[in-house]
């Protein structure tokens, strides 16, 4: 009867435990998706523009570390997976961003999209 009991009480540890993982699981998913597809522009205290050079060979992954180290996404791998799920190609050249600019903003410009390049090549 006592082992009956205890493996009750084991197994419902262990799904509790499983239920609270899974949890967890999808209130991180959800940020993470929240953050690719509902990004606010304008969200800086102290918003500026500066130059950016984007050279030939840069990959996304070191793109997106220099954006975030300057203050201008908030997540690098955010930033990779907009890349890919925008299906942009990144184009070398210099640009003029700004901290207020969304990720998708940025894509747009330094994928030629949009129409704020300086002598993009």
């Amino acid at each position: 009867m006592r082992m009956r009991i205890l493996g009750m009480i084991v197994r419902l540890t262990v799904l509790a435990a499983l239920v609270s993982c899974l949890f967890l699981l999808a209130v991180r998913a959800y940020g993470f998706g929240k953050a690719v597809f509902d990004e606010r522009e304008g969200r800086a205290k102290n918003p500026r523009t500066v130059r950016f050079v984007l050279k030939e060979g840069n990959t996304v992954s070191q793109v997106a570390d220099v954006l975030e180290e300057e203050g201008f996404i908030d997540s690098s791998l955010v930033f990779i997976v907009q890349k890919y799920f925008y299906d942009c190609e990144l184009v070398p050249g210099e640009y003029r961003l700004n901290t207020n600019m969304t990720g998708k903003m940025i894509l747009d410009i330094l994928s030629g999209a949009a129409v704020e390049t300086e002598g993009a090549s």
